[in-house]
Order: structure tokens, then C-alpha cells, then sequence
């Protein structure tokens, strides 16, 4: 047996035989038709699959080609392509604008940039009129370089049991599909390391990212063992737990695919909503109506509490056609509500957006990067300003708390904010001042330093004296380990990763049952994480 590891995107344990998707290009085939004529049929096929999705109630991946659709017509990318290129040249207008994207150090372009490849793979695939057809008569584990909605539309998806992708991002088209049909998923996985050749079978795990080859008999217990716990997960996942517990679960979400998979009836609220992608998912900025639109989209989604993060760009997240500075230190500059600041009226149409939006019943409104109680107040004016002007009163305002200055000052801000959310990512990125993209610096991205956690605590313990919400929204909240640490300081409001209710409600139980003798001194007096996590074990 052969063990590998990739990154697991989509959980569940899969066991198939080994399926290679090879949809490389073979510029040798000749064209037999025209960039216009593929274009035009490549559109015409993308429409009929998402008027058959539709049917299905696969809005998600409709929703998906529906943006590849505006990709395939995207005039920018059409007007680089001459009828007179041969099919390499036509190919490397789409690479070209694929490596622009890949130039960004946001992860959402990398992404977009994986769209353009398949795209073009498309194109060229239809313009040499190739068209396999993937015929399955066993379970399989598909293997592939990347997967583009013609190969994922020609495969009978019910006989695959797990997808491995070697060039895919968490919301990649393949991604999306496993999500949304419960298919184990790895990313981030070479797949030349496997001969084409072999012919058995294998166990995928969607949760850890490992991959089984010729598993053994103990592995194959493993996966009954896994199938056995994740359904014990789910009983103990339920109201009644939740309520017994005293928390609210909240969703993380940051995108249309997001709002549209979404399915789980164990959560009613959003704890954040990123609504950079608004901005981010397009050549050109958002509309107040298109900006209406989407958020009486997530409205229909969710019947209680809305937590909506205004515009969080700079850093890591940039927009080409907002001219954003040009930084030698991005997450340290004009970033968050700063360039908000910077830029009212892009600020007050987004406000403006939210206020005249059908969410104004159950809006809470979240300023990111606050560093100095002067930000929340300039932007809380904002709001009242333009609420004033539609006869309404304004909805409750809080801080995204991801900076030590405010961690350490929350009593500066108790008389004027209704809430605090705790972003930990950032968080620990600023007490560490270690950029937590470089992985060469994981060592320095520890939740579970008492260093993080005393300045957690003290927000947490500020709401508690002077009874304001607070609400952990980082990954922490999503975290086994972490969400129990939070639980014994008192947390109880937990925005997550949907995906992971079912194991933030067992490790909770866990905590309550188990752990509550632990004192939040002795937490907050720990000497390292590692005997942290031997104390919560």
C-alpha cells in the first residue's frame, strides 16, 4: 500500500478504483472550426447544462457556468483572439490572462486564473470538434490535472466516490461539485506521481486530504470505522444539542456559490459575510442594484442575523480596477475600512446597498481592519448619515476585532459599538507580525498561544461585563481544538465553515461534559499550546 497526501476540500471517505482524466492538449489535431463557431456552440452546450442543473437543483454549479458563459464572451480575452492564430496561439491568450491573475497574491484570483485554463481548454477542445465521453461501470476515485464542466458534465457522478485534482482551488468548478453532491475532495496533489497504469482501488479521505493505494485491510476497516463516526457526528448534531449548550452557530460565507450550496438547518445566521467578492468577481465595479440584488439573495438564505463586513480589500485581496496603492507593506497599509475611509463614496454606496436591501430587518454591520477608535467612529457616522436620509434607523454596528490596539482597548469602545466579532486570522498574523500566507512561518501562526488567547479573552470578558455580543468568526471558531478553548473562556457565538458544525458540536459536548473543571486562569497561565491541547485532550 502507497499513502500520499493532498489537501482535503470536501470531507467524506470515498473508495474507488483509479480513473485518470487526461484532458491535455493535443495541438496536433487539426481545427475544424472556427474561435467564432466554438465560442458561440462551447455557449450553447453551458446553457443547456445549467437549464438541466436547474432542473436538478444544482444552483451552485449552475451558478458556476453561468460565470464561465461571461468568460467565454468576455470581450477583453475576444478581442486578443485573431481567426488567422493557430490553435497554440489562440491557447496562449487564455494562458496569458490566466498568468496575469496567477500575479496576484489574492487566492481568489489564483483561482479565476484555473477558470481561464479550462476555459481555453474548452475552447481549443471544441474549435478540434473533441468530445469524450466518459463511460463509468464501476465506483471510481478520478484523478486529473484539473476538471472543466465538460468533463465533469460527461461523467456518470453518481459512480464517483472521490475526486483528486492536481490544479484546483477551494471554490474550482470540480471543487463546487464535490461540495455540492457530497463527494470527497483533494487539492494540492500531484498526480504524476501515480503511474496511469495501476488498476486497483482506492481510499480517498476528504477530511485529512490522504490518499490510499491498494489499501489494506486495516485501512479499509479505517473507512468503515470513519463512515460509522461521521454518522455519530450527526446524531449528536441537532437543535436540542445546541440549545443544551447555550451557543449560536453562525455560517462564514464569501460568495454566490456559498449562499446557493448552502444547506444546513442547524444554522439560521450569517456571522460574516465577506462582501469583497462582490467587487472582486468582475472587471468592473458593482452596480447599486447588482449590489442589491445579492444581498437579497443571502437574505432568502438566512431567516435570522445577517453580520455584514463591509468591503476588506488591500493586503492579500487586490481589485485591478479600483487602483488600489501600491504598497511595500499591503497588510499593514491602506487596507479594510482605511481605504473605505479613503474612498466614501465607493463606502456610502455599499451602506446605501445594505440600508435599501430587503436584509435591513436583521443587518448588523461590520467594519474591518479597525486600528483606533477614530476609524469606527468616522465610519459609524457614514451610516448613520445615510440612514437618516432613507427615514430609517440605523442597523446595529460593530468591529471586526483583528488588531492587538483594539484587543487590548476594548473598554475604549464599549459606549460605542453594539457588537465585536473576533477575527483570529488576522489576529495572530498582527501579534505575531508573521504573514500568515509563508508557510515558512507556521510556527508562528499557533492559535493556541497564551499570548493569543489573553487578548481573546479580554474581548470575550469585555462583552460579558457590559453585555455586548461577541463572536469569534476566524477559523478558530472552526477548529476542534480551538472552538473548546473559546467554549471555556466563555464563548458562545461561533461563526464557522458550515461544513463543520457536526465537529464543533461533538467537540463542544465534549468540553461541556468533560472539561468545564478547567478554570480560564489555568488557560490562560499554560506554558505552551501543546500541553494546552494535552489538558483539553
Amino acid at each position: 500500500m502507497d499513502t500520499y497526501k493532498g489537501s482535503g476540500v470536501s470531507p467524506g471517505i470515498g473508495l474507488g478504483k483509479f480513473y485518470v482524466i487526461n484532458n491535455e492538449i493535443d495541438f496536433s489535431i487539426p481545427k475544424k472550426l472556427s474561435f467564432k463557431e466554438s465560442q458561440s456552440k462551447l455557449d450553447m452546450r453551458y446553457e443547456q447544462l445549467i437549464s438541466e442543473l436547474e432542473k436538478e437543483n444544482r444552483e451552485d454549479e449552475s451558478k458556476v457556468l453561468d460565470a464561465y458563459r461571461l468568460l467565454i464572451n468576455d470581450p477583453e480575452i475576444v478581442e486578443m483572439v485573431d481567426e488567422d492564430q493557430n490553435l497554440t496561439e489562440i491557447f496562449q491568450v487564455f494562458k496569458d490572462t490566466s498568468d496575469q491573475m496567477l500575479s496576484f497574491e489574492d487566492e481568489y484570483f489564483k483561482q479565476r486564473a484555473e477558470d481561464i485554463i479550462s476555459i481555453g481548454k474548452e475552447i481549443i477542445f471544441t474549435m478540434q470538434d473533441i468530445f469524450i465521453d466518459k463511460n463509468l461501470t464501476e465506483d471510481v476515485i478520478i484523478f486529473a490535472d484539473d476538471l472543466t464542466p465538460n468533463d465533469t458534465s460527461s461523467i456518470d457522478l453518481t459512480k464517483v466516490k472521490g475526486f483528486v485534482v492536481s490544479n484546483a482551488g477551494p471554490t474550482s468548478h470540480a471543487v463546487i461539485v464535490a461540495k455540492n453532491l457530497g463527494i470527497p475532495c483533494v487539492i494540492n496533489f500531484d498526480i504524476t506521481k501515480i503511474d496511469t497504469d495501476f488498476d486497483k482501488s482506492v481510499v480517498l479521505d476528504g477530511d485529512t486530504g490522504e490518499i490510499f493505494l491498494d489499501p489494506t485491510s486495516d485501512v479499509l476497516k479505517k473507512v468503515e470505522e470513519g463512515l460509522n463516526k461521521k454518522n455519530k457526528l450527526r446524531e449528536s448534531y441537532n437543535q436540542d444539542s445546541i440549545k443544551d449548550l447555550g451557543i449560536e452557530l453562525r455560517a462564514n460565507i464569501g460568495s454566490s456559490e456559498e449562499i446557493n450550496a448552502f444547506n444546513d438547518d442547524h444554522i439560521k445566521s450569517v456571522g460574516l459575510f465577506r462582501s469583497e467578492f462582490v467587487y472582486i468577481d468582475r472587471s468592473s465595479k458593482p452596480t447599486l442594484k447588482e449590489q442589491i440584488e445579492i444581498n437579497n439573495e443571502l437574505n432568502t438564505k438566512f431567516s435570522n442575523t445577517i453580520v455584514f463586513r463591509t468591503l476588506d480589500i488591500g493586503g492579500d485581496k487586490q481589485v485591478p480596477y479600483l487602483n488600489l496603492p501600491k504598497e511595500e507593506n499591503p497588510f499593514l497599509g491602506v487596507r479594510g475600512i482605511r481605504y473605505s475611509l479613503d474612498e466614501k463614496d465607493l463606502f456610502r454606496e455599499q451602506i446605501i446597498s445594505i440600508l435599501s436591501s430587503d436584509l435591513i430587518e436583521k443587518v448588523k454591520i461590520m467594519f474591518p481592519m479597525v486600528s483606533i477608535l477614530d476609524d469606527f467612529l468616522d465610519a459609524k457616522k457614514i451610516v448613520t448619515d445615510e440612514s437618516k436620509k432613507l427615514n430609517l434607523n440605523p442597523p446595529p454596528l460593530g468591529i471586526m476585532v483583528e488588531t492587538p490596539s483594539v484587543a487590548l482597548n476594548t473598554d475604549q469602545y464599549i459606549q460605542h459599538v453594539d457588537f465585536f466579532s473576533i477575527g483570529t486570522n488576522d489576529l495572530i498574523q498582527y501579534t505575531y507580525a508573521a504573514d500568515r500566507g509563508l508557510s515558512t512561518l507556521n510556527k508562528y501562526q499557533d492559535p493556541l498561544d497564551v499570548s493569543v488567547l489573553r487578548l481573546i479573552s479580554n474581548v470575550i470578558d469585555t462583552g460579558l461585563k457590559n453585555d455586548i455580543e461577541v463572536s469569534v468568526c476566524g477559523d478558530m471558531a472552526s477548529d476542534k481544538d480551538s472552538s473548546i478553548i473559546l467554549y471555556l473562556l466563555g464563548l458562545r457565538v461561533f461563526s464557522i465553515a458550515p461544513s463543520q458544525g457536526p465537529n464543533i458540536i461533538s467537540s463542544l459536548i465534549h468540553a461541556k461534559e468533560n472539561l468545564s473543571h478547567i478554570e480560564k486562569e489555568e488557560i490562560l497561565s499554560s506554558t505552551d499550546s501543546q500541553s494546552l491541547r494535552k489538558l483539553i485532550s
